[in-house]
């Protein structure tokens, strides 16, 4: 087949090949940085349940010792109802 492009034309069957092999190396860089991206999105999104997370304990011990147990009890549970769920779907879909 390469042998015909060759025919009509000298080198055509060299650069169709150098062709292929950039848009494969192209093809890896754009999924590689793709992955990459996608990775720190994850990390940044960690990072913002844990501290929304810690943030949310802290106002529950503090609304407590205050003497909001309700209020304080409310903002624990929903908390850890809403990290159990997240955990758990994340889980899931893997």
């Amino acid at each position: 087949m390469y042998g015909e492009y060759e025919r009509v034309l000298s080198g055509s069957a060299n650069r169709i090949l150098s062709m292929a092999e950039k848009e494969q190396s192209h093809r890896i860089s754009t999924e590689n940085t793709a992955l990459a991206a996608s990775v720190n999105d994850s990390k940044l999104g960690q990072r913002f349940g844990f501290a929304l997370a810690i943030l949310c304990l802290g106002g529950g011990v503090y609304l407590a010792v205050n003497e909001h147990t309700a209020v304080a009890i409310a903002l624990v549970c929903a908390s850890a109802i809403g990290l159990v769920n997240r955990f758990l779907n994340n889980r899931a879909s893997r």
